[in-house]
């Protein structure tokens, strides 16, 4: 019986560490199709940069010790191609561990949005959590939605939390 025991913490620890530390499930456009087609430069274009964050955050993780956890990396792209990132995973992650994927992200070079910023998120599954529901509202939003009432554009929303010349 102790054999066992032992013998379904080594598989239960080992499929932890097997789990990959950087899975997208979905991605979810945060504004209508039209206003995606009027600012970002080309499918290709966005797909590429995405491609680049996933990269990135996978090898941010990479080596880190595992904190399964999912939700949102919340990415902006204005032009200048200057860009952003929101994290909304529950449970968070470590301080650190969330400010190297954060800067991880900041260092891929943004795509040339025109006319506006384009938003979207990436659902994603650190370590072999279970994939989240819903939809993204990191902090940063939320704390800017205070006080006001009804709702707001979400390319408005992205300019109060990220004003002009805040940089990345």
């Amino acid at each position: 019986m102790r054999f066992l025991a032992l013998l379904a913490a080594t598989i239960l620890t080992f499929s932890a560490y097997a789990a990959p530390p950087y899975q997208t499930e979905s991605i979810v456009l945060l504004q209508p199709d039209f206003v995606l087609k009027e600012r970002a430069p080309s499918v290709q274009s966005l797909s590429e940069y995405i491609k680049a964050v996933q990269t990135a955050a996978t090898k941010a993780l990479e080596g880190r010790e595992p904190h399964p956890t999912s939700g949102f990396l919340v990415l902006a792209v204005r032009p200048g191609e200057q860009s952003t990132v929101w994290l909304d995973f529950r449970p968070s992650l470590p301080a650190a561990t969330a400010a190297e994927l954060r800067a991880a992200i900041l260092q891929v070079p943004a795509f040339s949005a025109q006319k506006g910023v384009v938003v979207f998120a990436l659902n994603a599954s650190l370590w072999g959590a279970p994939a989240s529901q819903g939809f993204p509202n990191p902090t940063e939003w939320s704390k800017a939605m205070e006080g006001h009432d009804g709702p707001m554009e979400i390319g408005e929303l992205v300019e109060k939390v990220w004003p002009a010349g805040a940089g990345t």
